[in-house]
């Protein structure tokens, strides 16, 4: 096989490979992050608040326990920090209109023990804004 035949047939696997993992089923991510939801998915998701945005697109985000109890035993949900904001409740989505929103992020637990200190035992759910 000549040089110039495995080279084609080098990228035609590589992009075959690629098509292969970067295909879903249109239930995931477009964007093949699961931790975030990008402004191109925002703008496509045509709802009303950042809440529903990640009611439609990463519902799991918002599951009551997502594992994990506080020490009194309730279940534990995730906080919200807008730009870098103190922390608000996760009923502060609701008040964020999706026109305003650059990119949601889930921070896990560990994660935004790291960054904000400890009390997130559900992780946070980080929303940037067009300032």
């Amino acid at each position: 096989m000549s040089t110039g035949a495995k080279t084609v047939l080098a990228f035609s696997l590589m992009v075959g490979f690629g098509a292969c993992a970067g295909g879903g089923t249109g239930t995931g991510p477009a964007s093949g992050n699961r931790d975030v939801i990008s402004l191109t998915e925002i703008q496509e998701s045509q709802t009303g608040t950042a809440l529903d945005v990640v009611q439609q697109l990463r519902p799991r985000w918002l599951m009551r326990n997502r594992g994990e109890r506080t020490i009194e035993g309730s279940l534990a949900i995730p906080a919200v920090i807008l730009n870098d904001l103190p922390p608000r409740s996760l009923d502060f989505l609701r008040e964020i209109p999706r026109d305003v929103l650059l990119e949601i992020q889930i921070i896990s637990p560990r994660e935004a023990t790291f960054l904000y200190g400890t009390g997130y035992t559900a992780g946070i759910i980080k929303v940037t804004t067009k300032r």
